[in-house]
């Protein structure tokens, strides 16, 4: 198969997206497949109507931990290779899904085959091979680039669409069993309005007998998925919340670690619910490529092996699929989508409906021989490789559990933005004024464009991980209104319900086109834009170290609180894309690795959008003045200030652009750096990329 690399042409000077062949004199291109044609052939064979992705998922695994083997050994060759592949099928797992040898701990897997057998290959690193920098490992996309071909196979016959035949077929009939199983999932960390635990609940009543919650931890899973160190963090506090809460209602939260993403299904099926003797299974959809397929493979080993995979839509308001033009066809432009969609709300209330809160086991269990001892699992402080030194901060900052997030919102709803709740302090810190008329959400139109205080709701990473639901955030919305869900750009409130409604229209549009998240463009006409190579730039613009105060400010504080206001995070984005002219892959990574609010459809649809390469994207030719962007949502320089220490003392518009503000001799003094980039010519050089796709200015 192709492997999609960033590479850097010397004779052509142009740095593009584009297939290399390996090339038998090249050591960085020894990536041919460990498994020969005939086991390959064997694996793609279906079984009756869906081809056969259990075996594509063990041998995807296999080749992935045999390329991550290579990728530690410079002078590996080709018999080497071979002999590589024959130990990794034979290595068996223990307990933990960590492999016995030392080399299981690294392995790096790649995304999930799709029903075709193809696999998202990896870019290799930017720039000339062999080529030494300072960070050498900036420009990886490792596992993150599909073909165009791959990406067009997939949108023809969506996973979620495989997922949902499945469903509907139906299982025969099973046996009772002992218990019912939830397996809750990273996105739903709640009890109330909960649906696959709420019918997961509803069944374990009707059988009469208890109900089991299931968490995984996986940090192979979370590696390859980007997940930062503080969402793992919020995760795991999260989780020790809901601990509490549910053994008050006499139900155990079962943890069970597999480091190997890909045995998820199997260690379930065949090791997890065996032991709990259980044959009902429940899970809420997620809407991820990997994690389609995940549930797929599930659902499949289920009903081959006894067991009832129910798997139910809950994440969104509006389920994908639901929302369609006039003529039946979704919808790709957000503005019509968000009129339909608003519609169908109005249309159909029962979108509104919130599950009840699953039935209380019987007290019981608390001393049965087999779910007695599940109450004291233990759940880990941090995991391996997520350690997150800022958690004690980021419990002020983030405080976990439903309860906490209503009082988020709530204080939102009904009290007036304060100048300093910019700064690294907690939501709910006391103080906050009361008001109807000048509250939060009431001066939403304009505040939303602010940096300067806390107008945002900071409701994103509560959603983003479902420790509150989209379902109960509009009811409370419609509740301010007499009943009616306000949704429009003419009230604060309405806005508000509009930037709400963008979470369902890009998890739409990721169910409904899976290449966005797969490492495409949805604009493939934007594929070879010619991106730059420039370590340097990177660094600085991670580091908050990029000379343009405004976006140095929204770096820091990504990387100290895990989350930037939406205005500064746009600002941002566009710097690195049409400033820098770096791949926006790299930004959309990032940002994975330092939101705790990090949501890949989200974070992929704002940066497509920015790029302009997505499904409704900013046309090419809107880029943002980095210095006007600042003067507009930093009016006073106070949130500069603050996370730019270097620029505290300064008053006027020099806190927007010291650089050409003030005296060269005055401006070194302050130990700031001079700006990466002259906003003109980047910005000419971007014009010129995007309207000449694959070529470079210059005639290069």
């Amino acid at each position: 198969m192709p492997q999609l690399t960033l590479f850097s042409d010397p004779n052509s000077k142009s740095l593009a997206l584009s297939p290399k062949k390996p090339s038998s004199h090249t050591k960085a291109n020894i990536h041919t497949s460990p498994i020969g044609s005939s086991s390959r052939k064997a694996a793609y064979t279906k079984k009756g109507e869906e081809p056969n992705l259990w075996e594509l998922h063990h041998i995807q695994e296999d080749m992935a931990a045999i390329s991550k083997k290579r990728h530690s050994k410079d002078d590996v060759d080709e018999s080497a290779a071979s002999a590589s592949a024959s130990t990794s099928k034979k290595r068996k797992t223990d307990s933990s899904g960590v492999g016995e040898t030392d080399q299981g701990k690294d392995e790096e897997m790649k995304g999930q085959p799709d029903e075709k057998g193809q696999s998202p290959q990896g870019g290799g690193v930017a720039g000339e091979q062999g080529n030494k920098v300072k960070h050498k490992n900036a420009y990886e996309i490792k596992g993150k680039i599909a073909t165009a071909e791959d990406a067009a196979r997939a949108d023809e016959d969506p996973p979620l669409n495989q997922l949902e035949r499945l469903i509907e077929k139906g299982q025969k009939q099973v046996e009772k069993g002992d218990c019912v199983v939830y397996w809750m999932r990273m996105e739903d960390m709640r009890i109330e309005d909960n649906t696959a635990l709420y019918k997961a609940s509803e069944k374990a009543v009707e059988l009469g007998i208890p109900l089991i919650a299931l968490f995984v931890l996986s940090p192979g899973d979370y590696k390859i998925h980007d997940r930062s160190n503080k969402k793992i963090d919020f995760t795991l506090r999260n989780l020790r919340c809901l601990k509490t809460k549910l053994h008050e209602l006499n139900i155990p939260l079962h943890i069970v670690s597999y480091d190997r993403r890909l045995q998820i299904p199997r260690r379930i099926i065949k090791e997890v619910l065996p032991s709990l003797g259980s044959n009902h299974f429940f899970a809420n959809i997620e809407y991820e490529v990997d994690e389609l397929r995940r549930d797929i493979a599930t659902v499949n080993l289920g009903r081959d092996n006894g067991i009832d995979v129910q798997c139910l839509h809950d994440r969104l308001i509006v389920p994908p699929g639901k929302v369609l033009s006039q003529k039946g066809k979704p919808i790709s432009v957000f503005s019509p989508w968000q009129r339909a969609w608003a519609k169908l709300l109005d249309q159909q209330p029962k979108y509104f409906d919130m599950s009840p809160t699953p039935k209380s086991n019987d007290q019981s269990i608390k001393s049965d021989e087999k779910f007695s001892t599940l109450f004291d699992d233990k759940i880990p402080d941090s995991l391996e490789g997520f350690e997150c030194p800022e958690s004690d901060k980021l419990k002020e900052l983030w405080p976990e559990g439903t309860d906490r997030a209503k009082e988020v919102l709530n204080r939102f709803f009904h009290t007036k933005p304060r100048k300093d709740q910019f700064h690294f302090v907690s939501p709910l810190t006391p103080g906050a004024e009361e008001s109807e008329k000048e509250s939060r959400i009431a001066q939403y139109q304009t505040g939303r464009n602010l940096v300067d205080g806390d107008n945002s709701s900071k409701i994103s990473p509560y959603l983003a991980s479902g420790v509150i639901s989209g379902r109960m955030v509009l009811n409370e919305a419609k509740k301010m209104k007499k009943g009616k869900l306000e949704s429009g750009r003419d009230t604060g409130m309405g806005m508000w319900v509009q930037e709400v409604s963008w979470r369902d229209f890009y998890n739409h549009v990721m169910a409904t086109w899976p290449r966005v998240s797969m490492g495409r463009p949805f604009l493939e006409k934007f594929a070879d834009v010619q991106w730059e190579t420039n370590e340097d730039h990177l660094q600085a613009w991670k580091d908050g170290k990029t000379g343009f105060p405004i976006i140095d400010a929204a770096m820091r504080a990504c990387k100290a609180r895990g989350w930037m206001e939406n205005r500064v995070r746009m600002v941002a984005a566009s710097f690195l894309v049409k400033g820098l002219m770096l791949d926006w892959r790299l930004g959309e990574k990032y940002f994975m690795e330092s939101f705790v609010d990090g949501d890949l459809a989200a974070n992929n649809g704002g940066w497509q959008w920015t790029a302009s390469t997505g499904t409704d994207p900013q046309p090419f030719f809107r880029i943002f003045n980095t210095l006007t962007q600042s003067e507009k949502c930093d009016p006073t320089g106070a949130y500069i200030r603050y996370w730019v220490p270097e620029l505290k003392n300064l008053k006027g518009k020099a806190i927007h652009d010291p650089y050409h503000q003030m005296p060269r001799t005055e401006f070194k003094k302050l130990g700031y750096p001079e700006p990466i980039i002259d906003h003109k010519t980047s910005r000419e050089r971007a014009l010129f990329r995007y309207k000449n796709v694959g070529e470079k200015e210059n005639g290069s």
